[in-house]
Parts: structure tokens; sequence; C-alpha cells
């Protein structure tokens, strides 16, 4: 390279800094302000002297690692080094390019404190679990994590047997760190938006026959009758089932129970509507109640946790037993899987989907009454009459209680 092509510093009328002048690999002249003062005012005029002398070499090699940075094929280490060198001299401070393990692991420790105990241990159980993948890249720059380091962890999820929704959780809950570092410029793409993700995995367990929903009514006791009924005839999630209220299913107005799924609530836009079934509707005018329609119409049991050796869940398994229904565990393939029960509440849900289904009920109409709901079935939301919801509900069969 001849002394003309060399890097130079200039002086620019109207600004009191160095300019670097270089090439880049094209032999395009670029002018960049250094940041560096080219006469610093200092009273002592020995130190201004010696600052000046100072600033001239700083804005000097400035200029020189910008042009061996667009002219020299540097690799990636040395970009990096260079960009740190040039920081700390026109910053006076260090540029930190953020370590993977350190920033994840940051994250997660701030994450966790502010989330429940159970999903501070899902937020640290991906993060290891990524950073397991990751081997060693993962002592590397939080920027050289790629689409395909985060596909392997996914494939990885996969492979030791853990179900499609679970893996599509687990990579939700690594977008978030990711998501952070790039508004905070720390990296320019987001390495989990482009991942290929399986698809969601349709729940495993069995749907009920109505022989077995009778059983059930009649092994139950209490508020339990109640609960399994509302969760045969409305298909709601037994969350949902224990917290509804008699505002909910106003019996002397629309005959319809309306409410809005707990599991859905940040993205619905408008209540669930399910009218309500001539069996539902004669069981619930058996029940006393106030007419306040802020009061639950199951107390005891919305009192309850749903998890737990004494929760909901382990209530509902033992009325399965007294009503003659053998439960089946199954266990997913891999390490990783987890067991479940063939028959949960849940399997009220099936029932009811299920058996819209079976009786002619279109996909769109089982949609609107399941909360199964899409933008587009929520787009002919308001082409669908109560008249032909009602419709639907009532080709389930009554049971005589």
């Amino acid at each position: 390279m001849s002394s003309i092509d060399m890097a130079s510093i200039q002086k620019i009328e109207g600004s009191r800094f160095w300019y670097a002048s270089y090439r880049d690999a094209r032999r395009k002249q670029h002018l960049l302000s250094t940041k560096i003062e080219h006469s610093p005012e200092i009273t002592d005029p020995k130190e201004r002297v010696k600052k000046t002398a100072a600033n001239k070499r700083t804005a000097t090699k400035i200029a020189t690692d910008l042009e061996e940075a667009e002219c020299g094929n540097a690799t990636e280490a040395h970009l990096r080094k260079i960009v740190v060198e040039v920081g700390h001299r026109v910053n006076q401070r260090q540029i930190e390019f953020k370590q993977t393990r350190v920033y994840l692991g940051e994250w997660r420790e701030r994450a966790s404190k502010a989330k429940s105990k159970r999903t501070a241990e899902r937020y640290v159980k991906v993060v290891d679990d990524f950073l397991g993948v990751l081997g060693p890249k993962a002592e590397g720059a939080l920027d050289t994590i790629t689409p395909r380091d985060v596909q392997l962890f996914v494939d990885a999820e996969m492979r030791v047997g853990k179900g499609a929704t679970s893996v599509r959780i687990a990579a939700k809950v690594l977008n978030i760190p990711f998501a952070r570092a790039m508004r905070q410029g720390l990296i320019a793409t987001n390495p989990v938006a482009s991942v290929e993700l399986p698809d969601e995995a349709g729940d495993s367990h069995e749907a009920f026959n109505w022989e077995q929903v009778l059983s059930l009514y009649n092994a139950a006791d209490g508020e339990w009758k109640t609960a399994i009924l509302m969760g045969a005839y409305t298909g709601a999630r037994l969350g949902d089932v224990v917290n509804m209220r008699w505002k909910n299913i106003p019996l002397d107005l629309a005959n319809v129970a309306k409410f809005l799924p707990s599991k859905t609530k940040r993205t619905r836009k408008q209540d669930l509507v399910v009218p309500a079934h001539p069996t539902l509707r004669a069981h619930l005018l058996t029940l006393a109640h106030s007419n306040n329609p802020e009061d639950l119409i199951l107390p005891g049991l919305a009192a309850q946790r749903i998890p737990g050796r004494s929760g909901l869940s382990r209530q509902f398994t033992e009325i399965l037993s007294k009503a003659g229904i053998i439960q089946e565990t199954v266990e997913a393939p891999g390490k990783g899987g987890r067991r479940f029960n063939r028959f949960t509440f849940q399997s009220l849900r099936h029932t009811f989907v299920s058996n819209l289904s079976n009786n002619g009920v279109d996909k769109d109409t089982r949609k609107l009454l399941s909360g199964h709901e899409d933008d587009e079935t929520h787009l002919i939301y308001t082409h669908m009459t109560l008249a032909k919801l009602k419709q639907a509900v009532e080709t389930l069969p009554a049971m005589k209680l």
C-alpha cells in the first residue's frame, strides 16, 4: 500500500475533532470523526502539547484500525479486538461483548426472582439445558449464537421424548432473553425467531363416553357433581369451572354460560359463550344460591388448589376410582418424557368437543364453543347466531340424573 493510500487523519473546518480518512476493500474513500480533539483546551502549555501529541497518535491508530478492518478481511476475533481498543480510547472505558453464559445466567436470575416458583424453575431448566447443548460455545459472545444453535437445542429436546407443547414453551422462554438482547443492541437479530418448531401436539387425554360421565356424576359428592356436569356440557377447564360465578350463567336471562377462559385471557377479545344445555340448566336450578351475581357457584372447590396431594386433580382421580373407571398411565418415550394420565378432568372437555364433532357440528362452531379460536374463526363470530350455537350444544345427549 503506497503512502498515498495509507489511512490518515485530517482537520475539518468547524470541528474540534480529528477525522479518520481511509479506504475500504473497494477502494472507496471514507471520512469519519474519531471524536478525539485535535486542540485540547488545557491551560498548562506543557500539558497541552503532551495531550495534543497523544490525541494525534490515538486518532491515527483509530484511522489505521478502521482501514485494516475494512480492507484486511479481518477475522471476527480481530474485529472485536479493534472495536474494543477503539472504544476504550474514544470513550475511556472498556466495551464488553456479553458472554452467552453470563448474559443468560444474569437474565435467568433476574427473571426467576420476579416469577412464581414453578415459572422460575422452568426458566432455570430451559437456560441450563440450552447452555448444555451449546457446550464450549456458551463461553463465546452472545451475538455468535445462530438459529442453528437454537435448532440443535429444539431437536435435542424432541429426541429425549418431550412433547411438542413442552418444546414450544421452552423455545418461548428462550426467546425472551434474546429478544431483550436485541432491544438492547447486544445482538443484531434474534436467533430464536427463525427456528422451526414442532406442531402443537393434540392432547393425549381420552374422552369419556356419556355412560362414564353419568357414572362420575353418581360417584361424586356435593359440588363435584356440578363441576362434572359443567365440564361435560360447556367444555370448560377445571380452573374455569371452579371459579365460575352466577353472573357467568344467568339462568333467568339468556340461558348461556359466558366467561373468559383463564388460559387465553390475555389474547381473547371477548367472552366465550356456550348456551346452557337443558340437563345442566335443570341441575343448576336445583342449587341454592343468593341473588348476588358475584357469588361463586362452587365456593368450596374454588377455595382449593388444583395440583398437590390433596388438590382438585387428585380428588377427581379418586372419583374416577369410585366410578369404576380404570385409569391408564402413559409414559412418553425418552428420558425427558413425562408421565400422564389418560383420564383427567380435561377428558370432560374432550367429551364435549368429540361429541359435537360426532353429531355433525361444523368445525367453526366447535371452535367457538370450545374456545379454540384463531383469527379466521374469530372473524366469523359475529355471523354465528346464538340459536345456531344453542342447536349445536343440544346435540349433546341429555342425562337422567
